[in-house]
């Protein structure tokens, strides 16, 4: 019957071809079911008015990237349109960047893409490939009606969920879609999300058929299943393939799974696939932001070696490693790194090489271009970089360097006021970008000019620009729309327009609250309170400030885009002390100070080299720091202090005019009054002619722009009815998404735990190998950046890693253990937490400037310290990525207490493992060890030999010996005349002597009282007639060993000549042996040898 219904089901929607829209269904089956076989299939293939398309995804195989859209588009235009496939891509659309990749699939000749895709811009390309394809599919639509029939659907990639869910909202009545799904075969978690939205669609619909049971269970097709082969060129192919189409997630999926086996089912891939696939897997992590894995997978790299190929590893491996310390903020490592790959280049003559390199380097100064609104001045860039982005055709890159490299100087931007072109490598970069398609860069270039504009104080243009761009959206209820209206809102309060201001900023905030955007919500009243401080709203101003406040602790953020944290605790400390609230304005200047002493020095120091991205300069956060301190002494009575305090704050506002509107003239008039408490007329008709002036300017020419742009500006919906969004909406929102966002870095970590139980689960190694391995892994996932870990043993303490550069020394050590026994259950500290000082003891140790949050957990046992962990972040130069998190807190506290638990337990099981290998191996010794001349025994002789026929057999050794059956000669003398303490000397020397002569190419063995087996590892006759005259040239030497026996009995003793020890030896040689009784019959054979040489002459070998 199950077939009935889903023949029906595809009748139903063939039947709707040409005149029913959004004509699809969902059939719903249990079981194993394939349509292959349908009736309506065989017959609507044969029908040339429809193009029937009939997909079975299939179980076991990878899926690639839009299966099978990709086909059917190259199939279709084939059979269907006309004009070359260059001009199709054209006609629809197609980005510029993306048209190499769709050819090279349509001509099957794996070209890829051209150019480097930026992290900045995955979003933006990833929904331009998605848009792109539905266009193509729609144009062969309208030419001829398409039926798809896709059955096992749970077993698709991403990127065909997220198309055809672009198709169930299509109105293509040309276009008809029958998905087949089977309950039995859960998907990926990864793709619930995605496959929720699209069957709500469905249902929503009343599209979903249930059709029944198949009657087949999945242990029935077992066989069905293919055995893949991920070592294989086809799987690299299809692994590539979802890297080119940009589905970064499904690629993920599968080199996680190909890791999984690898390291934990043994899965064999030669080296050389293998570094192929973990160059694509950290590629796939930075571009999904999971930088963390990108390292960890880098370290792997590094264990592979490809003899002939060392350089282009090397090369591959650093160009990965520094493009990820770029995107994770490590500018200065990342720098050096590029640099390290350049010279590799170099080395190997590589001309294209060397350009990424140079151009890496340049995109490290700009921070990757990832998340920052411009830079903090011009970038220098060589000729040569700009004509090499030309040769090889970087065209979106040489777009980016001509927006942000250039043209970032004040008096440049407000030529735009007068035209565009004045700006003329921003102009160029526009230019490139349109050609290119670019729409993404275009609204950042335009964004770039608002916000240098804006911070400039040059607000009619950057409200020229926000014009512009909002007029150039496509979606009006996009980010890039309440951004705008933000924009805005920020540059109408610049011009005293407040109430207007606050309309924008409204309106902004519904926008982002239906797209559940909190932190672009915080972003908004960030600006918001700057409104309020300016109207003299300081309670209001407050409220929105805390409520930055949370939504950065709560989403884990390091900053806002709009501004530093140094910032945000310099506007709680204003507007606190304004308010008369002493206490948290010097809790929160505290604050302000710990983010900017690191900043401070590094200014010292000289040591900002590459920072020149937007709010790398800290004269706001300064200004405020400085205001603060001054409204602070005065609030104190101590207006001498103030008054040096309102200097240096009116140093930093002269550096920072444009970003200080809200403060200025207040500034001026508490730094007036400070002049009158100070009865510095003087000062003070100098202040209050200053800011007479200021608002005389201010109001003449910002009431005439207010009038002038008031009515270019875009709408805001109050009009239409339209409630604001409430606190407690606001509230819930946030709540929400950190829940969201806890839930998957829980997820994440707990993935991450059978990684870690395959790292400490391991034998045989020390254990600072073991550490040395599991702590790389752990900075690397868990994005910290220095760390200690120690055993504290009964006397001293045993650093097993310690990365900080810091020699922990005996008092060192005892501090971090002193405040460790004061806090037991360990603690997380952070910039931002209120318990930051409470712990300046350890802070200090590592450079307190410098440590941005800290976790410290230490293991007790019976109240006493067995280990402990000492981990950090460092202060960043780049706070405005969002791919880290650098503030640690109590969630990071547990799970850390979680991992190194079982690192302690490991590490107790390696101990325990060493005493009882310790102790077997001294078994072991003793069952085999002559005791008294520490040789093999007899027990150890047959053992060693069983080892040898195992070698023989497994083809490791060439099966080929030599035997030396050796008796001593006058051995009863010595012991007879001297007893037997010189007879075991005497056996003891013989011993070191036959040991000496045979090293590695052999072993000797005390066959029993005085006879002695040598075994040699071939069957030279030469070579052991030589050893066998060495042997006697030795025991010649020795004189009868009369030097030891006098000091043994302490008395000087004579030998005579024909009393001395010697020795007789029989030698045999064997090839091609197989078993232990040809060993036997050697030392019979040697036995016969040595008896005829004792019958007839002593002292002398026989062969």
């Amino acid at each position: 019957m199950i077939e009935k219904y889903y023949d029906g089901a595809i009748e139903q929607v063939a039947a709707g071809l040409g005149t029913v829209e959004k004509n699809y269904l969902l059939v719903r089956y249990s079981g194993q079911f394939s349509v292959e076989n349908l009736n309506d299939t065989k017959q609507l293939e044969k029908n040339e008015d429809i193009f029937v398309q009939v997909h079975e995804f299939e179980t076991g195989e990878i899926t690639c990237a839009y299966e099978p859209y990709l086909t059917m588009i190259c199939d279709g235009f084939r059979r269907y349109m006309t004009g070359t496939f260059e001009e199709f891509m054209e006609t629809c659309d197609v980005y510029y960047l993306h048209r190499p990749v769709l050819l090279g699939y349509f001509n099957q000749d794996n070209t890829g893409r051209e150019e480097i895709i930026l992290l900045d811009e995955v979003a933006y390309e990833q929904e331009r490939m998605l848009a792109a394809l539905e266009r193509m599919l729609c144009a062969i639509a309208d030419r001829h009606p398409v039926l798809f029939v896709l059955n096992r659907f749970q077993l698709a990639s991403k990127s065909t969920m997220q198309l055809t869910a672009r198709f169930l909202k299509c109105e293509n009545c040309n276009i008809g879609l029958v998905l087949g799904v089977s309950d039995i075969q859960a998907m990926p978690e990864f793709l619930v999300p995605d496959w929720e939205m699209l069957y709500e669609t469905l249902d929503d619909g009343s599209k979903i058929y249930h059709i029944g049971n198949s009657g087949r269970k999945k242990e029935e097709t077992i066989d069905d299943e293919k055995y893949v082969d991920y070592g294989s060129e086809k799987v690299y192919r299809k692994l590539q393939n979802m890297v080119e189409f940009l589905d970064f997630d499904q690629a993920a999926y599968y080199l996680e799974t190909i890791e999984r086996k690898i390291k934990f089912d043994n899965l064999l891939v030669d080296d050389a696939a293998r570094f192929r696939m973990w160059l694509l897997f950290v590629k796939v992590s930075i571009l999904r932001q999971d930088i963390p894995k990108a390292l960890e997978i880098c370290e792997d790299l590094e264990k592979i070696h490809l003899a002939g190929k060392e350089e282009e590893c090397a090369y591959e491996q650093d160009y990965l490693i520094a493009t990820a310390y770029m995107y994770q903020g490590k500018l200065k490592e990342a720098l050096e790194m590029a640099g390290e790959t350049y010279r590799i280049a170099g080395k190997m003559s590589d001309d294209y090489r060397m350009f990424l390199s140079e151009l890496l380097e340049a995109k490290i100064q700009m921070s990757g271009w990832y998340n920052i609104f411009f830079c903090a001045q011009d970038v220098k860039i060589k000729e040569s970089l700009i004509q090499n982005l030309i040769r090889y055709n970087y065209r979106n890159h040489l777009a980016h360097v001509y927006i942000y490299a250039y043209d970032n100087k004040p008096e440049i931007v407000k030529k735009a006021n007068q035209s565009e072109e004045l700006l003329i490598y921003f102009s160029r970069g526009i230019r490139i970008a349109k050609k290119l398609g670019n729409e993404y860069l275009i609204n950042m270039a335009y964004q770039k000019n608002i916000m240098l504009s804006s911070t400039n104080g040059m607000y009619e243009i950057s409200l020229l620009y926000s014009v512009r761009t909002y007029e150039a959206l496509k979606d009006k209820r996009s980010i890039q729309a309440g951004r705008i209206y933000s924009g805005i809102a920020y540059n109408l309060c610049a011009i005293g327009e407040n109430e207007c201001a606050m309309a924008y900023y409204r309106h902004a905030i519904r926008l982002f609250y239906h797209l559940r955007e909190p932190e672009d919500i915080a972003e908004v009243q960030y600006n918001m309170s700057l409104n309020c401080i300016m109207c003299g709203q300081y309670e209001k101003a407050e409220f929105y400030l805390t409520q930055c406040m949370k939504a950065v602790e709560r989403l884990h953020l390091n900053s806002l885009r709009v501004c530093n944290l140094s910032k945000l605790y310099g506007l709680l400390a204003l507007v606190s002390i304004l308010e008369g609230n002493r206490f948290n304005c010097e809790r929160y200047l505290n604050n302000c100070r710990q983010f900017l002493n690191y900043v401070i020095e590094k200014e010292k120091m000289g040591d900002g080299f590459g920072t020149v991205h937007d709010y790398a300069k800290i004269d706001d956060d300064m200004f405020l720091y400085t205001f603060s301190r001054g409204l602070l002494a005065v609030h104190d009575g101590d207006y001498e202090k103030a008054d040096t305090d309102y200097e240096k704050a009116e140093d930093y506002l002269s550096r920072s005019e444009g970003n200080q509107f809200f403060s200025y003239a207040l500034f001026q008039q508490k730094r007036m009054e400070c002049f009158k408490c100070l009865e510095n007329q003087k000062g003070y008709e100098k202040q209050k002619k200053t800011l007479e002036e200021y608002e005389r300017q201010h109001f003449s020419t910002y009431g005439k722009l207010a009038k002038k742009m008031m009515d270019t500006l875009p709408p805001v919906d109050e009009a239409d009815g339209q409630q604001d969004v409430s606190e407690q909406e606001l509230d819930v929102l946030l709540w929400q998404e950190s829940m969201v966002l806890a839930y998957k870095s829980k997820k994440h970590q707990l993935d991450f735990i059978s990684t870690w139980q395959k790292l400490i689960d391991v034998t045989g190694v020390c254990a600072e190998e073991m550490i040395d391995a599991v702590m790389k892994t752990f900075l690397n996932h868990f994005n910290v950046d220095c760390a200690v870990y120690a055993r504290c043993m009964e006397r001293q303490t045993q650093v097993l890693y310690n990365n900080t550069g810091i020699d922990l020394n005996e008092e060192r050590t005892g501090r971090i253990i002193a405040s460790l026994k004061r806090n037991p259950g360990g603690y997380a500290i952070s910039k931002i937490s209120s318990n930051y000082n409470e712990h300046q003891d350890i802070t200090a140790l590592f450079g307190e400037d410098d440590v941005c949050s800290l976790v410290a957990v230490p293991y007790f046992n019976n109240a006493k310290l067995e280990s402990f962990l000492i981990t950090y972040v460092r202060m960043k130069d780049n706070w405005h990525s969002s791919v880290n998190r650098y503030m640690l807190d109590e969630d990071d506290l547990n799970m850390y207490q979680l991992l190194f638990r079982e690192v302690k337990y490991s590490l107790n099981r390696l101990d325990a493992y060493d005493k009882i290998y310790e102790m077997n191996n001294k078994l072991y010794l003793a069952a085999v060890t002559d005791q008294l001349t520490g040789i093999y025994n007899r027990e150890g002789f047959y053992r060693r030999i069983k080892d040898l026929i195992d070698e023989f057999s497994g083809g490791k050794r060439k099966p080929e010996l030599g035997l030396m059956f050796i008796d001593l000669d006058n051995f009863k003398h010595y012991n007879d005349t001297y007893g037997h303490d010189v007879g075991d000397l005497v056996l003891k020397e013989m011993a070191d002597i036959f040991s000496g002569l045979c090293e590695k190419q052999g072993f000797v063995c005390r066959y029993g009282g005085d006879e002695y087996i040598i075994v040699f590892f071939t069957a030279d006759k030469e070579r052991l007639k030589e050893t066998a005259k060495q042997i006697y040239q030795k025991i010649d030497q020795a004189d009868g060993f009369e030097k030891a026996i006098s000091e043994k009995l302490k008395k000087q003793i004579s030998i005579r000549k024909e009393q001395r020890i010697s020795c007789s030896i029989g030698i045999v040689l064997a090839e091609d042996i197989h078993g232990e009784e040809e060993i036997n019959q050697m030392i019979k054979r040697a036995d016969d040898l040595l008896y005829s040489i004792k019958t007839t002459k002593k002292g002398t070998y026989r062969i």
